[in-house]
């Protein structure tokens, strides 16, 4: 069955970051590319429908990229 649930973006963001850690993501290039992966792994995983703008919310995630990198000194 697939489902289709709403997401936060900050809850992705911090999902995001907690990966990142975990894989030592510290350069942009590689942030971008977590960013890509998680939402595609989520889109797969059908927890992200086609209605929600995907494109868009990866954009804006990659915009967080300083505070990403603020967040591995904390």
């Amino acid at each position: 069955m697939m489902q289709n649930i709403e997401f936060s973006e900050e809850e992705l963001f911090e999902t995001i970051c907690d990966e990142g850690r975990i894989q030592g993501i510290v350069d942009e290039p590689a942030y971008f590319d977590l960013v890509d992966e998680i939402i595609e792994d989520l889109r797969r995983e059908s927890e992200l429908g086609s209605d929600q703008n995907l494109e868009g919310h990866a954009e804006h995630l990659k915009t967080r990229f300083s505070e990403y990198q603020a967040r591995l000194v904390d």
